[in-house]
């Protein structure tokens, strides 16, 4: 059968290795997530399954923030069926690991860490960002991954804040094998359904973890009450543990920002 080419992506080599995962490929949309979402309600769409595009132009953040994508940027929407034991807050952990630890093999990258609750950093730069919805009992993981892009192409703005697995491996990479490794890997994980798999998640999580150790900020829900304090990893059901002085409080989502390098003060050990 002859390949199929389009905006970098070989879709009858993805349509090939990705099975059971289904490939719905789109050459423009505002939102992979929110096309995702739609073709799910309209009962168009079945787990397992991921909303693919070459030029995503409205992408979402988390809360009201947008994603920047450009030229080289890996913008797809992975569906999977709900898995009811999972909250929706601890989604994001096991995609984001999922993903980490797909790039960073097929990269030879070992140095990506995870943000909590949803970024990729390399070198204190952003290189993905994930969106984990959960809609008409499926979880969309919504991914923009920058893979290709070069630092000429980001806006002004963002060019100190993000990267690329260009940049950091100094040579541009497939797209359609970045893909394949991701989707393969989520597939796999998602499939054991057991509480042990999400322990062992948590364990993992924070050998990579970005925030471990250090003074951050974080800005929860509208209407909650922000707190700083230092990151003691994640407890027992994927929440950001952050000491201030001898109180431990326990995180379920909000905004972080990093204040300090990674440190530890004798007053707030406890």
């Amino acid at each position: 059968m002859p390949s199929t080419t389009h905006n970098g992506f070989d879709l009858t080599r993805l349509r090939e290795q990705c099975r059971p995962v289904a490939v719905h490929f789109f050459s423009r949309v505002r939102s992979t997530n929110d096309y995702a979402a739609k073709l799910r309600r309209s009962g168009e769409l079945f787990a397992p399954a991921m909303v693919l595009t070459g030029h995503q132009i409205a992408g979402r953040g988390r809360g009201s923030n947008a994603w920047w994508s450009g030229r080289g940027s890996l913008t797809v929407t992975l569906v999977f069926a709900a898995d009811e034991v999972l909250s929706p807050h601890q989604l994001p952990l096991i995609a984001g690991l999922c993903v980490r630890n797909a790039v960073a093999e097929i990269s030879g990258a070992e140095g990506i860490q995870l943000k909590w609750p949803n970024d990729l950093l390399f070198d204190g730069r952003k290189l993905a960002g994930l969106l984990c919805e959960r809609v008409d009992r499926a979880d969309l993981i919504g991914l923009g991954l920058n893979v290709n892009v070069a630092s000429r192409d980001v806006p002004r703005p963002l060019r100190e804040r993000v990267t690329s697995l260009r940049e950091i491996t100094g040579s541009p990479m497939d797209l359609t094998s970045v893909l394949i490794a991701i989707a393969r890997r989520l597939h796999t994980t998602l499939s054991r359904r057991d509480e042990q798999s999400f322990r062992s998640v948590l364990g993992e999580y924070d050998r990579h973890h970005a925030l471990l150790g250090r003074r951050v900020h974080v800005t929860p829900a509208a209407g909650e009450v922000a707190i700083s304090g230092i990151c003691e990893g994640l407890d027992g059901l994927g929440r950001l543990l952050l000491r201030n002085r001898h109180t431990l409080h326990r995180v379920i989502a909000g905004h972080v920002e990093f204040v300090s390098k990674p440190q530890m003060h004798a007053d707030e050990r406890g």
